[in-house]
């Protein structure tokens, strides 16, 4: 379809900037460096940019790496403009400004979802160009690690998602909370997950960031489950051995009703300053944390634990969705060094482990030799301890004590968790 009117005239200029934006992150991705970061950087340079300039930006930028490994071998406005068509979206007036200087034609938008080879016989007729077949849309290494989770369109699809912005209220607000959330836009994930709302426009978490920030945090759906898969009671001891900036952390506590002896560990101390303010916004300053690296033997807490948490470093493949610049800087042996860090740390924090006490293992991968290999060598290298089997917290349905969260099932990141329990 052709525009029915003319565009503004600043729309070219706009079209060149985002190019000249893209292009920086995109060679800013290439050195190793991620692509929400750079463009914080950049865009944090631009004062001059409003709200709806850095939504298009970001929108753009992102559209372009999800899509990437079909427009690959594409021009930057080429392959921008097929990766917009392809995810049939409004065209903003930037994007027709770049398409009316390529000589294509805006395409009506489409109310229904084709397969993913009929868009691209779609996008190649209706400009000329050429893209790769989708067996090549994402690395060669990840169809293998993860050929066991169904088809390959189901896999790429998950990483094609554009998922909403998740938030946990904290449980004694939730009621007084719950219908200004939902007149602010909100959906709630319903009862098998009382604490949790997303929202499409980040414009108005920040908001609510800002109003009930001692209430309010910033939380994907499938990292909340793994807190309530650990299920602290009152009065126990728990250490959240790779706290970061201490999401999980704050979320043990508040289903515990505040009542837990709880240590928090990470080897950066910059989060653990983090953690530190976001406790005292929630009124749970006391905590109990230290800087500890758990791959560097370390001095191990003088205390034994009624349940440990090991949320490990990973891949991060459950999260290409929110970061799909991810697939084109991880490799195989990304995985495989992983791994073996995260057997590591199980075997490390054993020792604190009361008998009979309670061992969460999470990662936000999907990978089979992140999820199932590292828990099967677990078992066989630890004889103490077993599964633990447990309720899926969003459906209620018995897991053997392991579950797998696919993002297309919580339209958020891809999660794995393993419970183990330590045999007296």
């Amino acid at each position: 379809m052709s525009n029915s009117s003319p565009l503004p005239s600043w729309a070219p200029r706009q079209a060149a900037l985002l190019l000249e934006i893209l292009e920086q992150v995109v060679e800013a991705v290439r050195e190793g460096h991620p692509a929400d970061r750079t463009l914080h950087g950049i865009l944090s340079k631009q004062r001059k940019f409003g709200s709806r300039d850095r939504r298009l930006i970001g929108d753009a930028v992102f559209a372009w790496f999800r899509w990437h490994g079909a427009t690959a071998d594409l021009p930057y406005d080429q392959g921008l403009c097929a990766a917009w068509a392809m995810e049939q979206r409004e065209w903003p007036v930037a994007l027709q400004s770049m398409m009316e200087q390529l000589g294509w034609d805006v395409p009506e938008a489409k109310t229904e979802e084709p397969s993913l080879d009929r868009a691209r016989t779609e996008v190649e007729d209706r400009f000329g160009i050429t893209l790769s077949p989708v067996s090549e849309w994402l690395p060669d290494w990840y169809q293998q690690e993860t050929a066991h989770l169904g088809t390959w369109e189901e896999r790429i699809r998950d990483h094609l998602i554009r998922p909403p912005t998740w938030l946990r209220v904290d449980k004694s607000r939730q009621a007084e909370l719950h219908p200004m959330l939902l007149e602010k836009g909100a959906e709630w994930a319903g009862d098998s997950s009382p604490c949790s709302y997303s929202f499409e426009k980040p414009g108005v978490v920040n908001q609510l960031m800002r109003e009930q920030g001692d209430a309010l945090e910033i939380q994907d759906l499938g990292s909340q489950q793994v807190a309530r898969i650990c299920d602290p009671h009152p009065g126990q001891t728990w250490w959240d051995a790779c706290c970061g900036a201490g999401g999980k952390s704050l979320q043990l506590l508040d289903l515990a009703d505040r009542n837990l002896d709880l240590t928090c560990t990470d080897k950066r101390e910059t989060v653990l300053k983090e953690l530190v303010k976001r406790g005292r916004q929630h009124g749970t300053a006391k905590v109990r944390r230290y800087a500890l690296d758990l791959l560097n033997p370390p001095l191990l807490p003088n205390i034994e634990f009624d349940g440990i948490l090991i949320d490990a470093p990973c891949t991060g493949t459950g999260t290409w969705s929110r970061n799909p610049d991810d697939a084109w800087r991880t490799e195989k042996k990304d995985v495989n060094q992983h791994a073996r860090r995260q057997e590591q740390m199980i075997q490390t924090v054993l020792p604190v482990l009361k008998n009979g006490g309670t061992l969460v293992y999470a990662v936000c991968s999907i990978t089979h030799t992140e999820t199932e290999k590292v828990v099967k060598n677990a078992l066989e290298q630890n004889p103490a301890l077993e599964l633990a089997p447990f309720p899926h917290p969003l459906t209620g349905d018995l897991t053997d004590g392991t579950l797998l969260l696919l993002p297309a099932e919580t339209k958020g990141d891809g999660m794995f968790v393993a419970k183990f329990v330590k045999k007296a």
